[in-house]
């Protein structure tokens, strides 16, 4: 019995032996065998155990708040829609709220310092319509654009258009001579490119003032834009009333020589 036993268990062995070489065999020596890799560390673009991934920035959060108001004598009525700034630190938040709070106000003091007419005779109250629309915002730049449509009681709509730009990682108010190195070089460019792109858009409607334009003709309302700084005008400014509010678009690589390296723009220059 013990011999049987014996040449059991050594057939056994062997047996599993010869089935080991044998896959063994079939795994290296087929020019059709699949290597394996076998990952030591978290394989490419997974993150390690516990680790926490980075965010990427993101736009700050832009939301509109109605403000309406109207005169104790009904003579006029304001309401705009004011931009306000979240999604960023307190403080950020904060200085870029103040200076679009201090814009807005702005606009409707004026307005509402006029002399206007009180209403009779079936007339309307004059009126102050103000709005925003998002030029660009991005982890950097919040750029908007502002317009105001007035009305004195029994007069034609006037539109003035508006803008406050916004470096996001201060809350600071981004001034256009800040875009350049030299503002002065930029301006001959700026100049030559709108008046182009005016004309071709307005033709003989378009008026443009005489002599050498000062930056101040184009820093009231202008915007950054990812094609390139657009710059507008009230109504009236430029050309006839039916004119609108035009606009013109500087591309960046037309002034790309212009921009500051260490600028809010120096993104668009690379």
């Amino acid at each position: 019995m013990g011999m049987v036993g014996s040449r059991g268990m050594r057939f056994v062995v062997m047996a599993s032996v010869a089935a080991f070489l044998t896959v063994a065999a079939a795994g290296c020596g087929g020019t059709n065998a699949t290597p394996q890799t076998t990952y030591i560390s978290p394989p490419p673009g997974t993150l390690a155990p516990g680790a926490t991934p980075t965010p990427s920035p993101r736009p700050p959060d832009i939301t509109g708040e109605i403000i309406s108001t109207t005169a104790p004598d009904s003579r006029w009525t304001v309401t705009f829609k004011k931009p306000v700034i979240g999604g960023v630190t307190p403080a950020v938040a904060t200085k870029m709220n103040a200076a679009i709070a201090a814009k807005v106000n702005g606009y409707i003091s004026a307005f509402t310092s006029r002399d206007l007419p009180t209403v009779a005779g079936g007339s309307g109250p004059s009126t102050l319509d103000g709005n925003y629309t998002i030029a660009l915002n991005s982890s950097s730049l919040v750029s908007l654009r502002l317009s105001v449509l007035t009305q004195v009681s029994g007069e034609s709509t006037v539109g003035e258009a508006g803008s406050i730009n916004f470096a996001v990682s201060t809350g600071a108010t981004i001034a256009l001579s800040d875009v350049f190195t030299n503002p002065a070089t930029a301006l001959s460019t700026i100049t030559t490119k709108t008046r182009a792109s005016l004309s071709g858009a307005l033709g003989s409607d378009l008026s443009w003032p005489g002599g050498t334009v000062p930056m101040s003709f184009f820093d009231k309302a202008w915007t950054f834009t990812r094609s390139g700084l657009e710059f507008m005008w009230s109504q009236g400014a430029i050309a006839s009333a039916s004119a609108g509010m035009p606009s013109a678009v500087v591309a960046w690589a037309d002034i790309k020589s212009a921009i500051n390296p260490k600028g809010p723009a120096a993104e668009f220059a690379r």
